[in-house]
C-alpha cells in the first residue's frame, strides 16, 4: 500500500533552490549517486570480512549503469549495504538531520555568489539527481527480509511515497526519469565520458552493457543479441600504484590524458605521503609548450585534479598550486578532506596548505635534479618556461631565491648560458670571506646591451656580467637584489670599484674634476637642466664618448618602457651624464670652451654627444631633425 509523505520543514525549499540553476555543472549528479553506491558498498565490504555468509558463492562487489532511451531513464544499481523502510524515510525523507535552516541559508548565499560544490553536505548528494530529474525511484531491498523490498518514489513537489516492492538481489536501485532538458544524458557515451571524468577511480567497478557497434544488416540478422556488462573505470589509480609497479609508458599515456600533450614530459613525481597530513600525488613537468594550453595568461584555469576518497572532487584546485607552476599537470588525492569540500573551503584550509607547500618544495627539488642529470633537456624547458618561472620572482617573496636558483643567463666572458650558482662559482675575490658581487645589466636586447659603454671596463678586467634582456628582467632585480652571499648590482651604479684606487689615482681624479668643472655645469644647463641631475667625468667608458646612467634608487629605462607600455604613470626622472675624459671629442670640446664659452660650435658638440648617449642605450630622441643636422655638421668637417 502506498502512502504519501510530506518532506520535513524546509527540505521543499532545498529540492527548490536545488533544482533551479543553483548549480551550473548539472552533469556531477552522476558522480554523487555513484559516490553512494560506492559508500554502500565500501560498508558491505566491511561486513563480508566479519560474515562469511554474507556473500553468495562467486558473487563480486559491483555497480551497474543501464541506460533505457525508450522509458527514458537512467539506472544506477549496487550489491552493497541496503536500506530499510525506516532509513529510506530517515535519509531520503529528511535532507538535513539538523541545521536545515542553517543549510538552506547557506543554498541562498550559494545562488547568489554563484557557489556550486556545496553538493555532498547533508544527503544533498543524491538530491542531485532532481537536476536532471522528473522523478526518482529508489529501490532498496535488505537481506534480513528476504525477497521484501522497499521503494521511494518521488517528483520533488508533492513529498514522497514509500511502499512494498518485491527485488530479489541484496542492494539498491535508483531509477532517475530524465527530464525533457537532459535527455542528452541518455546516451550511452554520454555517460562512459561522465564516468571517466569523475568516477574513473572509484574502487567498485561500474559496469555498464558492451556497446553496440553493429551494422543495421547484422542487427536484423540478430535483433535480440543480448550484451554482456564491461567494466567502464580504472578502479585503480595509477598514482595509487607503486612506482615500482608502473611502466614508463602506462606514466606516458596518463600524461597525455591529463594534460592533453603529446609531446614527452621532462620528468614526473609519483609519490605517496603518510603522516599528520596524508595525499598521494602523480605530477608531471612538460619539456614543451602545449599547444591547447597557454601559460601565458596567468588567469587561465590551472592547477591539479584534486581526489578525495576517489571522487574527482575539482578539475583545477588553483589552491593547491602558486600560478607561477601553471605549467606543471598533476593529480592530488587526500583522504584528509571532507567530500563537501568547496572553493571557499579550500582558501582557508590547513591541510591543503601544508599540501601545497611540500609539493611547490618538491617540484623545485626536482627542477635542481633535473638540471644536474639532464642539462640539455633541462635547457629546452627553460626556453620554454623562464617567463614564468621569471614571473615569480617578483611575486613570491619566500621562495625567489630558490626559483632564481632554477634560471640560466647569458653572459659576456661564457659562450653558453650559467646559473647563478656558476656564475658565483666562477668569482674571484681579494680574500675569500670578502662578499662577491653579481654585476648585471638590462636591456631590451643583446645587442643593445652589448654596445653599452659602461661594460668596457668589465671586458678589460674580465669580470662576467650577465644581459639581462628579457622583458621582465627589471621587475626581478628590483626583488632579487641578493642572492645566497652575494650581492645584484647594475654596472652602471655609482659605487662600482673593480680595482683598488690608489692615492696617486684620487688625486688625478681630483684634478681631472677642477678641470672639467665648468665645462661639466655648462653642459647641464645647456642639455637643460629638467632631464640632467649632474655632469660628471668617467674614464671607465672604453671609447665611448658619453654614456646616460640611472641614478640610484630610480626607474631603470627598460623599467620605464614597461610601465609606460602597461600604462601606468612614470615620474619624472633625471639622469646622470657622464663624460669620458679619454675621448678626442671631449678634448675638442674642452679646447671650444677655453676659446669661446658661448661658441656656437661647443653648444652643437654638446648637444650631438648627449644624443649619441641616449642612441646608445636605445632611448628615444626628442628631436631627429636636430640630430640629423649636427650629424651634417660634423660630417662635413665641423671638427678639424
Amino acid at each position: 500500500m502506498k502512502k504519501t509523505h510530506n518532506f520535513e520543514a524546509e527540505t521543499g525549499r532545498i529540492l527548490e533552490l536545488l533544482t533551479h540553476s543553483i548549480y551550473s555543472n548539472k552533469e556531477i549528479f552522476l558522480r554523487e549517486i555513484i559516490s553512494n553506491s560506492s559508500d554502500a558498498v565500501d560498508k558491505a565490504r566491511l561486513k563480508s570480512i566479519t560474515d562469511t555468509t554474507f556473500l553468495k558463492e562467486g558473487e563480486k562487489f559491483e555497480i551497474k549503469l543501464d541506460i533505457d532511451k525508450e522509458k527514458g531513464t537512467i539506472t544506477i544499481t549496487d550489491n552493497g549495504i541496503w536500506m530499510t523502510e525506516d532509513e529510506l524515510h530517515k535519509n531520503l525523507g529528511t535532507i538535513a538531520k539538523s541545521g536545515t535552516k542553517e543549510f538552506v541559508d547557506k543554498l541562498k548565499a550559494a545562488k547568489e555568489n554563484s557557489e556550486h560544490n556545496l553538493i555532498g553536505q547533508f544527503w544533498v548528494g543524491f538530491y542531485s539527481a532532481f537536476m536532471v530529474a522528473d522523478s526518482v525511484e529508489v529501490t532498496s531491498n535488505s537481506a534480513n527480509n528476504g525477497n521484501e523490498a522497499f521503494k521511494w518514489t518521488s517528483d520533488w513537489k508533492t513529498g514522497y511515497e514509500v511502499s512494498k516492492a518485491l527485488k530479489e538481489w541484496r542492494g539498491t536501485e535508483i531509477k532517475m526519469f530524465i527530464n525533457e532538458a537532459n535527455k542528452e544524458l541518455l546516451e550511452d557515451w554520454k555517460i562512459r565520458e561522465l564516468v571517466k571524468k569523475y568516477s574513473n577511480y572509484v574502487g567498485t567497478p561500474i559496469m555498464m552493457k558492451e556497446l553496440d557497434n553493429r551494422n543495421d544488416e547484422d542487427k536484423k540478422k540478430e535483433p535480440n543479441k543480448v550484451f554482456n556488462y564491461e567494466k567502464i573505470n580504472e578502479t585503480t589509480a595509477i598514482w595509487k600504484k607503486g612506482s615500482n609497479s608502473v611502466k614508463e609508458e602506462e606514466y606516458q599515456e596518463f600524461y597525455k590524458t591529463i594534460s592533453s600533450d603529446f609531446n614527452k614530459p621532462l620528468c614526473h613525481i609519483h609519490s605517496s605521503v603518510e603522516g599528520m597530513v596524508s595525499y598521494k600525488t602523480l605530477l608531471y613537468i612538460p619539456l614543451e609548450k602545449n599547444m591547447f594550453k597557454d601559460i601565458r595568461d596567468p588567469s587561465q584555469e590551472y592547477g591539479p585534479k584534486l581526489y578525495v576518497q576517489n571522487v574527482l572532487i575539482l578539475d583545477n584546485a588553483k589552491e593547491l598550486l602558486p600560478v607561477w607552476l601553471r605549467f606543471v599537470s598533476w593529480v592530488v588525492e587526500t583522504s584528509d578532506l571532507p567530500l563537501n569540500i568547496s572553493r571557499e573551503m579550500l582558501q582557508s584550509n590547513a591541510t591543503l596548505d601544508k599540501i601545497k607547500k611540500a609539493l611547490v618544495k618538491k617540484v623545485i627539488s626536482e627542477l635542481k635534479k633535473m638540471s644536474r642529470k639532464e642539462p640539455e633537456n633541462y635547457a629546452k624547458f627553460l626556453d620554454n618556461f623562464w617567463e614564468v618561472l621569471k614571473e615569480w620572482i617578483h611575486y613570491e617573496a619566500e621562495l625567489k631565491e630558490s626559483i632564481a636558483e632554477l634560471l640560466d643567463f647569458k653572459s659576456i666572458n661564457e659562450s653558453k648560458k650559467i646559473s647563478l650558482d656558476v656564475y658565483l662559482e666562477n668569482c674571484k675575490t681579494e680574500k675569500e670571506e670578502d662578499k662577491k658581487t653579481i654585476y648585471y645589466i638590462t636591456g631590451k636586447s643583446q645587442s643593445e646591451v652589448l654596445a653599452s659603454p659602461y661594460l668596457a671596463q668589465f671586458r678589460e678586467n674580465k669580470v662576467d656580467v650577465l644581459l639581462l634582456t628579457d622583458h621582465i628582467d627589471s621587475f626581478i632585480v628590483q626583488t632579487l637584489n641578493e642572492y645566497k652571499w652575494a650581492n645584484l648590482k647594475s654596472i652602471t651604479a655609482d659605487d662600482i670599484e673593480l680595482w683598488e684606487t690608489t692615492e696617486e689615482d684620487k688625486k688625478e681624479k681630483e684634478e681631472k674634476a677642477k678641470e672639467f668643472k665648468d665645462l661639466l655645469e655648462l653642459t647641464k644647463n645647456t642639455i637643460w637642466a629638467e632631464k640632467i641631475e649632474k655632469v660628471e667625468l668617467n674614464d671607465k667608458l672604453g671609447s665611448a664618448l658619453w654614456a646616460l646612467k640611472t641614478p640610484t634608487g630610480w626607474v631603470d629605462p627598460q623599467m620605464e618602457k614597461m610601465m609606460k607600455a602597461m600604462g601606468q604613470p612614470v615620474p619624472s626622472q633625471k639622469r646622470v651624464l657622464e663624460l669620458n675624459p679619454k675621448n678626442a671629442l671631449v678634448s675638442a670640446m674642452q679646447k671650444e670652451f677655453k676659446a669661446d664659452i658661448k661658441s656656437e660650435k661647443l653648444s652643437d658638440l654638446m648637444k650631438y654627444a648627449y644624443n649619441q648617449a641616449v642612441l646608445l642605450e636605445w632611448g628615444e630622441l626628442e628631436n631627429i631633425a636636430e640630430f640629423v643636422e649636427l650629424t651634417n655638421k660634423f660630417a662635413g668637417g665641423y671638427i678639424k
